[in-house]
């Protein structure tokens, strides 16, 4: 018999990319929020989906943990397999009365997760994801930390640059002023041959056991650069809303639910 939550399937299912769900999963995020109208956000929404407050969208950069529950020990056994880089870009979205978060453009450093990406539903490719590092013993940054910045770089070329300046005095609030824990999927498999049907359904995914810390206020820069696979300049020229530095943790289980009539 064939085991494994994800292909590759084994006799073991050691050999799986993915492991099996739920993953506990924690994230130290550099967020950037803008507005870039709503027929440039439409460009990146699927059917059933409508922009929300004028194209609002972010983009996050940040360094995370994934830990399965089912092999937790792997967390100082295989840290490689934990522990990623990525870059979000997604939309506020509305679907009839509920509005939630659409991941339009994920880039991730670790191929466990573009897989997880294609089972679930988020649109995920491989890239070199990077952001500041702060640590207060480092002479540099004795007197606190003012401006964080991240990139991401794909086949060779710098695609997106991003920062968040706090200053000296930083601004806290106490929650990101989002839209709650709705998370938007589109799941889309293609036909690859006849009598295969292609499998395209927009999902509903409630995360579960969310933490979040106290979050730093910042001024928030976006330079989006071009490259011909991304089409990043669909988004034309954004208005920055706010910057943005917390950390959060969630737990994402396989609880996803099709939104109905979602065409």
């Amino acid at each position: 018999m064939s085991k494994g939550f994800s292909t590759p399937l084994t006799a073991s299912g050691r050999s799986s990319l993915v492991q099996p769900l739920p993953h506990h999963i924690s994230l130290d995020a550099m967020h950037v929020s803008f507005r870039c109208g709503d027929t440039a956000a439409a460009n990146f929404l699927p059917p059933g989906l409508t922009p929300v407050d004028g194209g609002l969208g972010w983009l996050m950069i940040g360094e995370l943990s994934k830990y399965s529950a089912q092999d937790t020990d792997q967390s100082w056994r295989s840290p490689d397999r934990c522990n990623y880089n990525e870059c979000v870009l997604g939309f506020y979205a509305r679907h009839g009365n509920q509005v939630g978060r659409y991941s339009a453009l994920v880039w991730v450093d670790r191929d466990w997760s573009v897989v997880m990406g294609q089972i679930f539903g988020w649109g995920k490719k491989l890239a070199h994801v990077n952001r500041t590092r702060y640590n207060p013993y480092n002479p540099a940054f004795r007197n606190g930390m003012a401006k964080v910045g991240g990139t991401v770089d794909r086949n060779g070329v710098r695609i997106i640059r991003a920062s968040v300046e706090v200053g000296s005095t930083p601004t806290i609030i106490e929650k990101l002023p989002d839209f709650g824990t709705t998370t938007f999927l589109r799941r889309y498999l293609p036909s690859v041959g006849p009598g295969v049907a292609t499998v395209d359904e927009l999902l509903e995914l409630k995360l579960s056991n969310v933490a979040t810390s106290p979050v730093t206020v910042g001024k928030g820069e976006i330079q989006f650069c071009g490259s011909e696979d991304e089409e990043l300049d669909l988004l034309g020229d954004v208005e920055i809303v706010g910057g943005y530095l917390y950390q959060r943790g969630w737990t994402t289980d396989a609880v996803a639910t099709p939104v109905a009539n979602a065409g």
